[in-house]
């Protein structure tokens, strides 16, 4: 796919035009739909930068965020990292700040406030690029992938709001399966966060108060324990 025309999109041009020029990327940028999806990039930026309160260029100063690569892993994730801001952005969560992480540590990837209340998020992409276990229905393909990060992420996520001084802690998933995102419900969301409560032998959310799903088509569901609930949306 030859380079598409960026000049409506300013703000895309100036953090993918390199990218683009690298890399052939369908998944994320289909012909069919290309001035659309661009449209939507554009948007989200726009309103990224506005929630962090940064400049285009201290974003793209941040390696993760530098998409030159044309690492199309690490876009996905990013801009699953950008669609958590937007998300707290329209619930009105105030300070939203990028944690800048320690050398070899993983953890929380923003601090934010509501309610008077200091909160840590990790973000955990469910990506175009994996698939869900043959066999099983929508939902249960999405619990089994959750899964598989959930007790990492809720350790590290604990580790580094201790040292980052929060008071709750936020297991956002990006979810950017299109069968789940169109099929699934906010009960079977709910389903999904109570199996992984029920599954104490792993301790699945063990130290977690909150866990946020973003789907592909925009949603956004949040269930909160009573430690969460201070920050009630």
């Amino acid at each position: 796919m030859p380079v598409p025309d960026l000049t409506d999109f300013p703000i895309s041009r100036f953090f993918l035009e390199n990218y683009l020029s690298r890399k052939d990327d369908p998944t994320n940028f289909p012909a069919n739909d290309l001035r659309g999806v661009l449209g939507r990039y554009e948007a989200l930026f726009a309103d990224s930068l506005s929630a962090l309160a940064m400049t285009k260029d201290l974003l793209k100063g941040r390696s993760e965020f530098n998409f030159d690569s044309g690492n199309a892993a690490n876009f996905e994730g990013a801009i699953a990292t950008l669609r958590v801001v937007n998300a707290l952005r329209l619930w009105h969560f105030s300070d939203i700040t990028l944690v800048t992480p320690r050398k070899g540590e993983k953890g929380a990837d923003i601090t934010c406030t509501k309610e008077g209340c200091r909160v840590c998020l990790e973000v955990k992409t469910v990506t175009k690029q994996s698939s869900g276990r043959e066999g099983l229905f929508f939902d249960d393909q999405l619990y089994e992938k959750v899964r598989e990060h959930a007790v990492k992420a809720a350790r590290q996520l604990a580790a580094s709001s201790e040292l980052l001084g929060c008071e709750v802690k936020l297991l956002a998933y990006v979810v950017n399966w299109f069968e789940q995102s169109i099929f699934l419900v906010e009960s079977d969301y709910q389903q999904i966060v109570n199996k992984l409560e029920r599954h104490g032998e792993v301790e699945s959310l063990k130290g977690v108060d909150g866990v946020l799903f973003v789907t592909k088509m925009g949603q956004r569901f949040l269930f909160l324990n009573e430690v969460g609930k201070r920050i009630d949306v």
